[in-house]
């Protein structure tokens, strides 16, 4: 007798459009609102999830003709799809399935948006507050509960998949939330060390690069809630690496040491771009303020020492101060193509999580107020050394060190091929300091390549 094989009764399997819909939230990590969102798949399996929101000025023939080249950009680069499935999110749930004329403009741009990228629209939907209905047959309503109660999302969330009910929730509390009661003095820290600066200076990098190797070890190796890993170190630690990412020379090697796991070819492409920048004299390219890139210059005399993440086994033992290595073309070339997001190999998604979880707490802990994780409200206490300050000029460091922070969170998002999230994090950016320019440079990258080469691959992209 010829036995069959038992599947997995976990496994979801998309057998009708509920279940289609169930994937959406659990795919982008909250139920979206006011949104078009594409679905795209292959064969038989699922593609690209994208989330845009729904246009404005449609009757504009040149916004109208930007919305359509965006979304075909972006669907083209699910080099293995054939069809996209439309859903249209929108807040409005009063009354009868409304015949919106912007629901109608939307899809119309959509379906120009998929026939310019080579794919077919395989099926569409409104989702409407609580009711939900396919954009062929308006009088076919459904309860949004009908998606709720899915055997998909059943199934996703046996296997420990969730979604936040917002998308700030979502992007802000990713991995939880501090602890009720948490008070710490990390943004005074993080003043202190913002006020001392000097983060580009090539024998400034590899100390302070070598404390965030050693605290982003202890949230790898630590158990499934980050948070007090973090927590677990002074805050005066804290406060220097929430500094330090104010830097984008600093933050832009951090972002590669991690993503390649190699501190010390980084530190070598340091070098190599210290040695190309120290021999540029451009007033005009610095007048900003902003370091072109690293330099071999000393660092301005009475720097504080940059302290260890652990208490050390000897002297310098934990503080990492090695002599940094020679210049290498090589390896400053393997940083442009990271940062660049066209680094044909898997990024080390292991190490760039740690990176999200501390960056997150960090935010939390510079920002202190309410800060609810998705299915629970809690709240930390203010730091002390947060309150408002009479010194307007302590008040703008303190809202640069945030901003750092979260242009940092935005980098991540955009290596992990999260475009909604990356302009999140740039607008809260960009609120606390307008026109914050290193913000306006991950909008800018984002805009060159939209989706990072190895997010093309489902092999070498992020996975969550």
């Amino acid at each position: 007798m010829r036995q069959r094989p038992v599947r997995d009764p976990f496994v979801p399997v998309v057998r009708c459009a509920a279940d289609l819909l169930a994937v959406v939230p659990h795919t982008l990590g909250y139920w979206p609102t006011d949104s078009v969102v594409l679905f795209a798949a292959g064969g038989r399996t699922a593609g690209a999830c994208v989330r845009v929101d729904l246009p404005a000025g449609t009757d504009d023939d040149r916004l109208r003709q930007g919305y359509v080249g965006e979304l075909a950009e972006l669907v083209g680069h699910d080099t293995l799809s054939d069809r996209v499935f439309v859903i249209v999110y929108t807040s409005s749930s009063a009354g009868d399935p409304p015949a919106s004329e912007d629901v109608a403009g939307a899809l119309e741009l959509v379906a120009e948006a998929a026939r310019r990228a080579g794919r077919a629209v395989a099926g569409r939907w409104v989702v409407a507050g609580d009711r939900w209905w396919p954009a062929e047959g308006p009088a076919d309503v459904q309860d949004v509960a009908a998606i709720e109660h899915s055997a998909v999302n059943a199934a996703l969330v046996a296997s420990g998949s969730s979604y936040a009910p917002a998308p700030r929730l979502a992007m802000e509390h990713e991995y939880g939330a501090l602890p009720a009661g948490t008070v710490r003095a990390t943004r005074g820290a993080a003043a202190r060390w913002a006020r001392a600066g000097a983060w580009h200076h090539l024998e400034r990098l590899g100390p302070v690069l070598s404390v965030w190797a050693e605290v982003l070890a202890t949230v790898r190796d630590s158990p499934a809630d980050p948070v007090p890993a973090v927590l677990g170190h002074e805050d005066d630690v804290l406060g220097l690496l929430a500094a330090s990412v104010t830097d984008p020379v600093l933050a832009d090697l951090l972002l590669v040491a991690c993503a390649t796991d190699d501190l010390r070819g980084t530190l070598a492409a340091a070098a190599m771009w210290a040695e190309l920048c120290d021999d540029v004299d451009d007033a005009e390219a610095t007048a900003e303020g902003v370091p072109l890139g690293p330099t071999r210059a000393p660092v301005p005399p009475g720097l504080p020492p940059v302290p260890p993440a652990a208490p050390s086994d000897g002297p310098g033992a934990a503080s990492g101060h090695t002599v940094p290595p020679a210049a290498d073309a090589g390896e400053f070339v393997r940083l442009s193509r990271v940062l660049a997001g066209e680094w044909p190999q898997a990024p080390h998604w292991g190490t760039l999580d740690a990176l999200y979880q501390v960056l997150q707490v960090l935010d939390w802990l510079l920002e202190p107020g309410t800060g609810p994780s998705p299915g629970a409200a809690r709240k930390h206490a203010p730091d002390p050394a947060s309150g408002p300050s009479s010194d307007p000029a302590e008040e703008a460091r303190g809202r640069t060190v945030l901003s750092g922070v979260l242009v940092e969170l935005a980098q991540l998002n955009r290596f992990r091929a999260r475009g909604s999230h990356t302009a999140h994090f740039v607008r809260r950016a960009t609120d606390l300091v307008p026109g914050h320019l290193p913000a306006l440079r991950v909008l800018r990258l984002a805009e060159a390549r939209p989706v990072p080469l190895w997010a093309r691959d489902r092999a070498t992209a992020w996975h969550g």
